[in-house]
């Protein structure tokens, strides 16, 4: 509940405190306006009310916040009152970077004599209306990071504070490097495509401008907060942060992802002059100046950020972590590589079905495009699913642990799963296109002139999706047999031992749960009732409730003080006793799940959960993330598409 109320206060401060500040900033552009000299009424009404209703509804939940923080060391450490504080930051800071861009934009556009309307950001606004919205939200921003700086002195768990800090600083990056890589794609684009008359005061010179403008103001931007993160390293909970390996990891993806498409694009353009498309120099430099003005910046992106990536990965203390993070890795790139792999053989069949089959069909304006594309798809995608898939396919035939470790990856199983079900869907569709035109051609008796090339078609990619299908198939029941075998040897020598009270099903249950998890495991269950046999101090590890761990007969609390192997106790009700922490309705399913990380030889993860604040956090940080990679692929698209 006092979660709820918290939400429910910080989150009316913060939009009363947006509503507030843009009217103000509405009152004072209205009345600055330089091109106004009366104002309408509904100008005027639309500021006051805002102010009017806004500010006492700020003031009642403001001060309310402010109260209970006084009187509540709880409040003091809540992640809501964080996430509050640094959103207020980017909600203010923002918008004073966005207008500091907007007027240096069109001040650079107005200077060169261009139509402010060609200005990429504020060409629609004025000086004043820029000023007066960086004042004010420098105004609020001020403020409120002067309250943060004492919070954060006065506070004595920083935790919860230090979480949302890392993710605001990472959100900064973000928006810092993006504007960054923008503003040298603009003036890439036009180094590769100088108009006529290359005055800058020429039309099509607007590009060099909104791209001069977006790194003046981005590159500082990235340069601070990238150095800030850096600096922020000396902490060791910085070292091992998850949260600023993932954003090294979308942020050499996505670099992966769209210089790959760029190199596609480039080689189809290369490929057809070569095979005699005709092309003067400018015409040239014109069609290759998009996927290079986008590639440059970004392949740049990737091998930064794909470097510190690499190395994040490797100073891992833990091995198998350092592995999870670099499958995680190539079993993302793998089936791009395979689906640019697939597409450009079957555009390559296709080619030669049609170019053999179908004679009137013109060279120059259809097959060789289609011929120059088929090659590019194949050049970028067969490279880039060998360099990923090869690597993981030695890793999983290897033996020992390592082997191991790769064939019970759940980054491994879900990318053969996955393919395996874009092979059988694929394979359905290809099958029912194919059954529908011989179907159609012989109930009707209508065969068309092309009915051969497009039977042959269907057919092929029918039969890339079987090969596709089979191939996975084979690698994932190879992984089963080699896990299979490798555990089962194992496991013969992990015996578990369980104690437990007659007729209380406790040893029942985790013998059937420890057989759905590993059903090789010698298991033996003994009630506590009857003599410890000989020989019980061979076992591995020794399972047991609760209540007998904290109130054990003396034989076996004699027997437990010699015994030298590990114990597992899973929590069960006991009279007085209450267990702090996550404890599930189904302990003997933990318990099973320990045993069978011990008898694998890894360390148990007992997971506690975590808080839902963090939770949010982490979906906020996931939902940003993703809108930069579409931002991104949308590039990409616009690249492919020409515009």
């Amino acid at each position: 509940m006092r979660t709820i109320r918290r939400v429910y206060f910080y989150a009316v401060a913060l939009i009363s405190l947006e509503v507030v500040l843009w009217g103000m900033i509405s009152l004072l552009r209205t009345m600055f306006a330089q091109d106004v000299i009366f104002p309408t009424a509904d100008t005027l009404a639309q500021a006051l009310a805002l102010i009017l209703v806004g500010v006492p509804i700020f003031l009642i939940h403001w001060l309310w916040t402010q109260r209970t923080t006084a009187s509540d060391s709880e409040e003091q450490t809540a992640t809501v009152r964080a996430v509050f504080f640094y959103l207020v930051l980017l909600f203010t800071l923002m918008p004073v970077v966005q207008n500091l861009l907007a007027l240096i934009d069109r001040t650079f556009i107005e200077t060169v004599r261009l139509d402010r309307a060609s200005a990429l950001f504020g060409g629609s606004q004025s000086w004043v209306d820029n000023l007066i919205a960086i004042l004010m939200n420098g105004v609020a921003a001020a403020y409120f990071w002067n309250l943060l700086r004492g919070i954060w002195v006065s506070l004595k768990d920083r935790e919860n504070f230090a979480d949302v800090r890392r993710l605001y600083r990472y959100i900064w990056l973000a928006y810092g490097l993006l504007m960054v890589v923008f503003g040298a794609q603009q003036v890439l684009r036009f180094l590769f495509f100088l108009p006529d008359n290359t005055i800058l005061g020429a039309s099509g010179n607007e590009l060099a401008i909104n791209g001069i403008a977006l790194l003046l103001v981005g590159a500082p931007v990235w340069l601070y907060t990238w150095k800030t993160c850096q600096d922020a390293l000396e902490d060791v909970l910085e070292q091992t942060s998850n949260l600023r390996l993932g954003v090294l990891y979308l942020l050499s993806l996505s670099g992966v992802v769209v210089v790959l498409s760029s190199a596609g694009i480039l080689l189809d353009i290369v490929l057809r002059i070569v095979l005699g498309e005709a092309s003067s120099m400018a015409q040239f430099l014109q069609k290759v100046g998009t996927p290079l003005s986008i590639g440059i910046p970004l392949g740049l992106v990737w091998a930064y950020y794909g470097g510190w990536f690499q190395r994040e990965a490797q100073s891992n203390r833990e091995p198998g972590r350092q592995a999870g993070v670099k499958r995680l890795y190539y079993y993302v790139l793998s089936p791009i590589g395979l689906a640019a792999t697939v597409t450009g053989l079957a555009l390559l069949i296709s080619f030669l079905i049609d170019a053999l089959l179908l004679p009137g069909v013109v060279w120059g304006e259809t097959l060789r495009p289609r011929l120059s594309g088929a090659l590019a798809t194949l050049l970028v995608g067969l490279p880039l699913w060998l360099m990923a898939w090869r690597p993981m396919q030695a890793e999983s035939l290897s033996d020992g642990e390592v082997g191991d470790r790769a064939r019970q990856s759940i980054v491994r199983r879900v990318y053969l799963y996955a393919v395996i079900f874009a092979a059988v869907i694929g394979g359905m569709i290809s099958a029912v296109v194919l059954a529908f035109m011989l179907l159609n051609a012989v109930l009707s008796g209508d065969v068309p002139d092309d009915f051969l090339a497009s039977t042959l078609n269907a057919l092929q990619v029918l039969l890339l999706f079987a090969g596709l299908l089979i191939y996975h198939i084979a690698t994932l029941r190879k992984d089963g047999s080699r896990a299979t075998d490798s555990l089962s040897a194992r496991y013969r020598d992990f015996a578990v031992l369980v104690f437990e009270h007659e007729e209380s099903g406790f040893g029942r249950r985790l013998t059937e749960a420890l057989s759905r998890q590993a059903s090789a495991l010698p298991v033996a269950v003994q009630a506590v009732e009857q003599p410890i046999p000989d020989g019980a101090e061979s076992a591995r590890v020794v399972a047991l409730p609760a209540d007998l761990a904290l109130n054990p007969p003396e034989a076996l609390r004699l027997w437990l003080n010699a015994y030298q192997g590990q114990r597992v106790v899973a929590p069960s009700a006991s009279s007085g006793w209450w267990w702090a922490g996550s404890v599930s309705a189904h302990p003997e399913i933990q318990a099973a799940q320990i045993i069978r990380q011990l008898a694998d030889g890894e360390t148990p993860r007992q997971s506690a959960g975590l808080p839902a604040w963090t939770v949010v956090a982490y979906v906020f940080a996931i939902l940003f993330a993703l809108q930069v990679v579409f931002i991104l692929l949308s590039l990409g698209i616009s690249l492919v598409a020409g515009f």
